[in-house]
């Protein structure tokens, strides 16, 4: 059997291994085979609707996946040129042939690698929702905890006014439901079935696309072959939205290690989070923070990487396009990595007691003075920056007075704070249930399910 999905007006299909190794995709592209299978044995079922094959030759395809997907992982990398081509071989070994060859009726790999990648990110979701939920949780939590220590809102990196520590950790949490949003209005850009699109330009084969689509979970159809085989910009979308997470994890991570310093002191960090130094007894650096804040530019660099691939390619398929997967791949690992240990972050450090100045209190005392004597704001402000001016301390108000005083419902009072911590918990979950009820349909065990109820009403 041939491993070549091609050959045509070639005389002969051999390359270098040098060239070979270089255009090929198996050793990276082999990660989706499971998404490639089922997006197979979706056109098998389409191919079984028009009578090309028969019944009995779906049910061993399908019975068949175990081995295709267990023989796909233990193949040499080398072996393959691509996934879809060790797709078919084995389905050729394992069921026969003249079923194997007859797949690739009616159907590209330009078409199948871009259904079979949206449903290997869809599949992968799941996953990852997962994750967003602990990261949620943690950092409600850590809210919770710490509620009533205070810390000074920096601006300029100078010491501004006092404000809440779960004040500062629920800014955080708005950041991460702004990405949570973003990422599932990306999602719905990945629920598109693009198989019927060929090559690029379609195919003469009368394939049920609305079927296979639902078969496979999709609720939308390709509108455009050309934009279907061409396109990838749905998955720079994504790697922008890993990106702009990364970017809030980093925040995160500067501000912990700002405040956790000596010179500020108002955030201890747990030794869990922390290493220490080769010459150094006395160091408690902390590492798991500052790796945190490594991701944010690899992230970029994948996005830029994405941006410039399709830079330049005339509209249709271009080989460049088979390295979307490698970049992808990573920039999802990538952000596993940092979004598995975020909790681990919020649940192993805490605020403390550290040195808020008392000039911090300046901004309350000048709105205290507008309201009780009427004067203008501009007099206010000039009257306290010459009383601190002299060195006098503010003693009119407290630190505890001066959160109490807020009245925005956004502002830093206690009271605001608390039932913002509730409301927090509200648009999360409802975010969170929103992606998992849409990821649902895509899982692999329903998808299973509507092979097996087609095979009997056949």
């Amino acid at each position: 059997m041939e491993k070549y999905l091609w050959g045509g007006v070639f005389s002969e299909t051999e390359k270098s291994e040098n060239i070979k190794r270089f255009i090929d995709s198996f050793h990276f592209d082999w990660i989706i085979c499971s998404e490639n299978f089922d997006i197979t044995l979706t056109h098998a079922v389409a191919l079984n609707k028009l009578g090309i094959l028969e019944k009995d030759a779906i049910v061993k395809i399908f019975e068949s996946k175990q081995k295709v997907i267990k023989s796909i992982q233990e193949a040499q990398k080398d072996e393959f040129e691509d996934v879809h081509s060790a797709i078919e071989f084995f389905i050729s070994k394992f069921v026969g042939e003249d079923v194997g060859f007859n797949l690739r009726l009616g159907r590209s790999r330009n078409e199948e690698v871009i259904s079979s990648t949206n449903l290997w990110i869809l599949r992968k979701f799941l996953n990852l929702k997962d994750m967003f939920k602990k990261i949620s949780d943690s950092v409600i939590s850590s809210a919770e905890k710490n509620f009533g220590k205070v810390v000074p809102l920096f601006t300029h990196t100078r010491q501004a006014q006092p404000i809440l520590f779960s004040h500062l950790v629920l800014s955080y949490h708005e950041g991460f439901i702004r990405c949570l949003e973003r990422i599932s209005d990306c999602l719905e850009r990945f629920d598109v079935c693009h198989l019927g699109s060929g090559a690029g330009a379609g195919t003469g084969v009368p394939l049920d696309v609305e079927f296979m689509a639902q078969m496979l979970g999709f609720s939308k159809i390709s509108q455009n072959s050309i934009d279907s085989t061409g396109r990838r910009d749905n998955i720079t979308e994504l790697i922008f939205n890993f990106a702009i997470l990364s970017e809030l994890f980093s925040k995160i991570a500067d501000d912990l290690i700002l405040l956790s310093s000596e010179n500020f002191g108002f955030v201890e960090l747990s030794d869990k989070l922390c290493t220490g130094s080769s010459m150094m007894p006395q160091k408690k650096n902390p590492d798991t923070l500052e790796v945190t804040r490594s991701k944010f530019p690899k992230l970029t660099g994948y996005l830029n990487s994405m941006l410039m691939l399709e830079k330049g390619l005339i509209s249709g398929y271009s080989k460049d396009l088979q390295e979307d997967k490698r970049i992808l791949f990573s920039a999802l690992h990538e952000i596993f990595e940092v979004c598995e240990i975020i909790p681990e972050v919020f649940l192993n450090m805490k605020a403390t007691e550290g040195n808020i100045h008392n000039y911090t209190l300046a901004t309350d005392l000048a709105e205290k003075i507008v309201q009780d004597k009427k004067i203008t704001y501009r007099e206010a402000h000039k009257l306290v920056g010459e009383k601190l001016k002299k060195g006098e301390k503010i003693k009119d108000i407290t630190i505890e007075e001066s959160l109490r005083l807020k009245r925005t419902p956004q502002s830093t009072n206690p009271n605001l704070v608390k039932n913002q911590i509730e409301n927090h918990k509200k648009r999360s979950d409802q975010i969170l249930g929103e992606i998992e009820r849409f990821l649902k349909r895509f899982e692999e065990a329903d998808f299973r399910k509507r092979i097996e109820d087609y095979l009997r009403n056949i």
